[in-house]
């Protein structure tokens, strides 16, 4: 109890009162406030309602048919604010009055609780365990060896929340630096405005003023993002803060009957934030720049720049099949931070790499055509070889081979043909191009179920989805277009490339983003490869690059710059 003192003692009253709290009612969120609180709070507001928000966190608590009464009482909390209150020297026990103990059945005068039902998630009774409780309906075990038990489970989901905290924070870093970055920018920018105002004061007031205006109105509409980011992130990482420093310190202090009463709370708490994944900020939004005009005679500063163009950044890769070497790079995609992987079709590995060329590793198969990575905490890579039935799945920590589907029934595997060559991921799902069998099929990330089969009339040599406008790219090779369409296989719209006003010999890998899509091109003759950008309209654009020998699979990095697997080399674009 000393230690649960010091870890809470200035935090037992309630926030809604500024009173310590009285019969202290749990949500959730694990945030305890008083019963008369709560009752007003949810009368006044959310009366006749089935759920109530959190007055701290806004999250959402289902309530149970006797409203705010019949919610957990947080006896842990009531005993801790009870010994402060009598500032009794008591380490062992929390005074309670009979109503209010835990270990007391309320049904059966006298009865201890001596038993928790698993079933019902509640301790009970000798009594309990015949007259409502009764097997085998109901499963019950000795009340000591199910704080044992679900102590131990509650460890078992901690290291879950501790990484969670680590990635928000890490994510919060990334986030704080590229606003700090951003706000570089800003002052630079403002800076040149003013160097080129300076010889041109006496005319060009006016513009000067309208243009840092303009730019302040941009870094404060872009600033409300960053913070409405920030704040985001800050509340998932307090939130996973209090629920460990919660869960921890109910584990290490709380009684048996005070910690079976919170557990079925505090576990759907643990739950719940392992399956919370911090939101991304766009890395585009941090830039900014300012070309001056050339002419001094007229009233023109210069113009503000809030996207730049793609220019090549880095490009390595030479033939072989050595470190840092390709033979034929089919497919790229961006695994973990910083890292990709390239499907080596001619060299029969997937070779690892940073975005800077560095060897990471390789992973040797019989002549991979597309890799794909999905970004959760599996950290999962996903590869298709030529002439396979079955998508492999390997483990991006340690490149081991984790398990692998068939994207028809396993009954089915043997009697189907097939030629499986281009996969895509969205947030939740595996998509597998079939240029056979003229489909793609959906899988679930999981464990690779087949969930739909989408026929398409155009091959799937190559595709790429976008989550946010549920766009379905497929790129079909010689047939010298691009179907785009949704993610229930309507067709939205087909493409049809050109180079120079006249028809391509190629469509090749594609990539595409809320910014639109990237699809490379060539001729069917080294060195004549392009990538061009069109909207998601299917209208072009510009062309992004040139000169390219063979360009095949495409992707979007961790820091947002654009890699092409070329022939043997890999080249990175990015926006200056």
């Amino acid at each position: 109890m000393a230690t649960a003192l010091k870890n809470i003692g200035p935090h037992l009253e309630c926030i809604i009162c500024a009173d310590k709290y009285k019969q202290p009612k749990v949500l959730d969120c694990m945030h305890s406030f008083c019963q008369k609180c709560l009752e007003q709070y949810y009368t006044s507001r959310y009366a006749g309602q089935q759920t109530i928000p959190c007055p701290v966190c806004r999250r959402e608590t289902v309530l149970p048919e006797t409203c705010i009464e019949g919610l957990k009482t947080n006896f842990h909390l009531m005993g801790i604010v009870e010994e402060v209150s009598l500032q009794a020297q008591v380490a062992s026990s929390v005074k309670k009055t009979p109503e209010e103990d835990e270990s007391k059945c309320q049904k059966h005068r006298g009865e201890l609780k001596w038993f928790y039902c698993e079933t019902c998630e509640e301790l009970i009774c000798r009594a309990c365990t015949v007259v409502d409780h009764r097997e085998p309906k109901h499963h019950y075990i000795d009340s000591r060896e199910a704080s044992r038990k679900y102590k131990q489970s509650l460890k078992d989901m901690l290291p879950n929340v501790t990484t969670g905290i680590k990635i928000l924070q890490k994510a919060l870093a990334t986030s704080s630096q590229a606003k700090q970055k951003f706000t570089q920018n800003v002052t630079k920018t403002v800076k040149a405005v003013k160097n080129k105002a300076d010889k041109m004061r006496a005319e060009i007031t006016t513009q000067e003023t309208k243009m840092i205006e303009e730019i302040k109105q941009l870094q404060q509409d872009r600033n409300r993002t960053y913070d409405e980011h920030q704040s985001t992130l800050t509340l998932m990482l307090e939130s996973k803060k209090q629920s460990l420093g919660t869960s921890q310190d109910i584990i290490n202090t709380a009684s048996d009957s005070d910690f079976l009463s919170l557990y079925p709370i505090i576990s759907k708490d643990l739950k719940s934030l392992k399956s919370q994944n911090p939101p991304q900020i766009d890395p585009k939004l941090s830039y900014l720049s300012f070309t001056p005009d050339q002419r001094i005679g007229d009233i023109n500063l210069g113009k503000l720049a809030v996207k730049g163009k793609w220019e090549k950044c880095c490009e390595f890769g030479t033939q072989g099949n050595g470190p840092g070497q390709f033979g034929f790079g089919r497919g790229i995609t961006a695994t973990q931070p910083g890292e990709i992987a390239v499907a080596d079709w001619w060299n029969n590995r997937v070779v690892i790499c940073s975005n800077e060329g560095q060897h990471k590793g390789t992973i040797p198969l019989q002549r991979p055509v597309a890799v794909a990575a999905i970004h959760n905490p599996e950290q999962r890579l996903l590869v298709l070889e030529e002439g396979s039935k079955y998508v492999k799945v390997f483990n991006m920590k340690d490149n081991t081979l984790v398990k692998q589907f068939p994207t028809v029934p396993k009954h089915q595997v043997d009697k189907t043909k097939m030629n499986l060559s281009s996969l895509a991921v969205t947030k939740n799902s595996i998509l597998v191009g079939d240029t056979y069998n003229m489909v793609w099929t959906e899988h679930k990330a999981t464990d690779g179920e087949i969930l739909h089969t989408i026929p398409v009339q155009t091959p799937p040599w190559f595709l790429a989805v976008d989550d946010d406008t549920d766009i379905v790219v497929v790129s079909g090779g010689d047939t010298k277009k691009v179907e785009v369409g949704n993610s229930k296989g309507r067709t939205i719209w087909t493409i049809n490339p050109t180079i120079n006003g006249e028809q391509v010999g190629n469509c090749k890998g594609v990539c595409c983003d809320s910014s639109g899509i990237y699809l490379a091109v060539d001729q069917c003759v080294s060195g004549t490869g392009y990538i061009h950008h069109f909207d998601l309209d299917g209208r072009f654009l510009a062309c992004l690059a040139q000169g390219l020998h063979a360009p095949q699979g495409m992707t979007f990095t961790s820091e947002g710059q654009l890699a092409v697997a070329d022939l043997s080399t890999v080249k990175i674009y990015h926006k200056v």
